[in-house]
């Protein structure tokens, strides 16, 4: 939903109702205990971890837990609203403003500049993204703001949260995540303290919020010769979006691996899987690839469209030999879906890309023109678009959501949270999407 429908009314689900409540009395515990002397200011401020599965309506509990907090403890309280990427920030703007809480942009940081300013005044909600803590000193003394960490698996450690806590020192804060805390989230632990609310996986789906999520190993149908990932390379592709200069010291560090992945035959292979596999699905929702880099990325775009050619020139010739009325029905209403879906790429932007791509014999002129000039998030998320298609290395694989999109093609080494959050882009409930294979 965006404010350009106009306000609409929310009804909590009650997984939603039960977290925002125990989420709470937490906060009262917390100040009671404080209180009491029992606990020290920095316990005070651990309002605790709210993990509720992606798909499952996070963001609308944020908004539930701001407002009956408003409601229902006296105090002036500020909220502030922490991510760490755009879109996410404006996601979340959007869905504040969607059932009418926020109606002022400017509440948005812009700098750090603004951020000082906005934490100066007693607005009862400030977004921001934590580079915006590019300051070191303290803004404030006040206790009655209470940080919502989106994703506080990412936002939490470095500088630039210690730059937040220096700000406003005697603040609270809660983390909000859709994966679970893994063996190496000790330090959001720390920082937030323990669960007070979980939503899984398997409840999600008993309850309907979510759809059950497939999974089918093609590499082993194709006979493709993948390398063991160690886990060194996969922490180094974890950790950028590969440009082609950082590709060239990932291919040094990794000499045998990465050029197996990259390898051309290889790609083609799956590119041709890819384009018959996803045009003999059956639900036919969205459908995203995730490649290891944005070079790799462009070339699959070129190999799925080389082979989306041939596909439907060969629905063509059998489409001919098709006598049954019926039968011909339907491969003529497929042929005519295939030929009208749009494929694009989606790639973060960078400085000299024109040069680096041209280095690696590729052009991404066209397909930055293409990002530039139309709205392709929008395109994407319409389910009656013929942008049906989309091809990415990091861009679009978390926060987000596309109800339509069912089937996601991965040939990049992930794990932890962000292997979770990215399959997790096709769990969304949408009319006639019954399951969700991931390929």
């Amino acid at each position: 939903m965006t404010p350009s429908v106009g306000t609409v009314k929310l009804i909590a689900r009650n997984h939603q109702f039960i977290g925002v409540n125990k989420a709470i009395e937490h906060y009262k515990e917390q100040t009671a205990r404080f209180l009491r002397g029992e606990i020290n200011q920095e316990e005070r401020q651990k309002l605790g971890v709210f993990w509720h599965t992606q798909g499952s309506g996070k963001s609308y509990s944020m908004v539930f837990l701001a407002q009956k907090i408003h409601r229902k403890i006296p105090g002036s309280y500020t909220f502030l609203i922490v991510t760490d990427r755009e879109e996410l920030d404006k996601q979340i703007y959007g869905t504040f403003a969607s059932v009418g809480v926020v109606d002022d942009k400017r509440l948005r940081a812009k700098s750090g500049k603004h951020l000082q300013h906005l934490l100066e005044t007693d607005s009862r909600f400030i977004f921001t993204l934590i580079h915006k803590f590019n300051f070191e000193q303290e803004i404030t003394e006040r206790d009655d703001i209470i940080v919502i960490s989106d994703e506080a698996h990412r936002t939490q450690g470095g500088t630039l949260a210690l730059n937040m806590r220096n700000a406003i020192p005697n603040a609270s804060y809660m983390g909000f995540t859709g994966t679970p805390l893994f063996k190496d989230d000790e330090l959001t632990r720390r920082i937030f303290g323990d669960y007070v609310s979980i939503y899984d996986f398997k409840r999600s789906i008993e309850d309907g919020a979510t759809v059950p999520l497939y999974y089918e190993n093609r590499g082993e149908k194709l006979k493709l010769s993948n390398p063991e990932i160690t886990q060194q390379m996969r922490d180094a592709i974890e950790e950028a979006d590969l440009d082609p200069d950082q590709k060239a010291s990932v291919e040094r560090q990794f000499a045998r691996e990465y050029p197996i992945i990259t390898a051309e035959k290889r790609l083609r292979s799956i590119a041709k899987d890819v384009v018959w596999h996803f045009n003999n699905r059956g639900y036919k929702g969205k459908g995203m690839f995730v490649a290891i880099d944005k070079v790799t990325a462009v070339k699959m775009y070129d190999f799925i469209t080389e082979e989306w050619q041939k596909y439907i020139g060969e629905t063509e010739k059998n489409l001919k030999r098709i006598t049954g009325d019926q039968e011909r029905l339907v491969a003529e209403r497929d042929l005519k879906w295939a030929r009208e879906t749009e494929i694009a790429v989606v790639v973060s932007s960078e400085q000299n890309e024109i040069k680096k791509f041209q280095n690696w014999g590729m052009d991404i002129e066209p397909h930055r023109y293409k990002m530039n000039t139309r709205d392709l998030e929008t395109e994407f998320k319409d389910e009656d678009h013929p942008f049906r298609f989309v091809i990415v290395c990091a861009m679009w694989i978390t926060g987000f959501d596309v109800k339509s999109l069912s089937t996601m093609y991965l040939d990049k080494p992930l794990k932890s949270h962000t292997l979770m959050q990215t399959i997790a882009r096709t769990n969304r409930v949408h009319t006639g999407k019954n399951n969700t294979p991931d390929r």
